[in-house]
């Protein structure tokens, strides 16, 4: 369960028609607190999409919050990076926002070719699925937070 002390006190929103079904949360970047979070948004917005285009989006977001968790605080100093995450269901796909206090994104991320298994051995991938599985990617960062933005679009990815 997600500590009061952990969070904001945003919470899930889910809007009768005609707005669209959503989700929203704030959270401090830590592993159990991102899982909690993703079985949220996958209980919030099961009615709203198939298991197949949740199970997508699920993975691109385990990657990407992942990713803060481990990588956002740099050399690991200071407290643990701050996430706001919004998810808004919309007839091309799942629209989800991401915000983070942590540190600048290296901008060779977001053009992540795809990686040779022996290079990698055991992760490596996670900015090639986020790019592969996503629409329409938009990083920026302004002033002491990033911002990511993208859709996961309804029908799932051609293999290339």
């Amino acid at each position: 369960m997600i500590a009061d002390k952990d969070r904001c006190p945003v919470t899930l929103t889910s809007h009768p028609s005609p707005l669209p079904a959503a989700f929203n949360r704030s959270f401090v970047a830590r592993p159990r607190l991102v899982r909690e979070v993703l079985q949220a948004m996958t209980t919030a917005l099961a009615r709203a999409t198939s298991p197949e285009h949740l199970g997508r989006t699920e993975l691109v977001l385990a990657e990407l919050l992942n990713n803060v968790t481990q990588h956002g605080r740099g050399m690991g100093a200071g407290p643990a990076p701050f996430i706001h995450l919004g998810v808004v269901v919309q007839p091309q796909g799942l629209v989800c926002s991401v915000s983070d206090d942590g540190g600048l994104l290296p901008r060779l991320c977001l053009r992540a070719p795809a990686p040779d298994p022996q290079d990698y051995p055991e992760g490596g991938f996670g900015w090639y699925l986020i790019g592969h599985l996503t629409q329409s990617l938009i990083y920026f960062r302004e002033g002491e937070r990033n911002y990511l933005a993208f859709t996961v679009p309804t029908d799932a990815p051609r293999p290339s």
